[in-house]
């Protein structure tokens, strides 16, 4: 922030150190302030968000299509036998079953 005087003197500098003080310690005030408030803020917009995609439905959308979509790689999809797919779980059985071969 620029000063409106020029500084010439110590005794000018002196003064505008102590306000850049002063300005630092407000600043830094209102930074708290901030931080103490902020997990109330954070509460009150997941309890707002979670409501609207309630009532929207878009919330029951999401969640469902999670479910299939983590469901899906559990089982390797739908042609998938259980040696050969690219699922997490036949991903896990051939990792197991080289193990245990060798």
């Amino acid at each position: 922030m620029r000063t409106n005087h020029m500084i010439t003197s110590f005794a000018d500098l002196d003064r505008e150190e102590i306000r850049v003080k002063k300005r630092v310690l407000k600043q830094e005030e209102e930074i708290k302030l901030k931080f103490k408030t902020l997990p109330e803020e954070i509460i009150t917009t997941g309890v707002t968000k979670i409501i609207s995609g309630t009532l929207n439905g878009d919330l029951f959308k999401s969640t469902f299509s999670i479910i299939k979509t983590v469901g899906k790689l559990l089982s390797g999809g739908k042609n998938d036998d259980s040696s050969s797919g690219n699922g997490i779980m036949s991903i896990i059985k051939n990792i197991v079953r080289a193990k245990l071969s060798d």
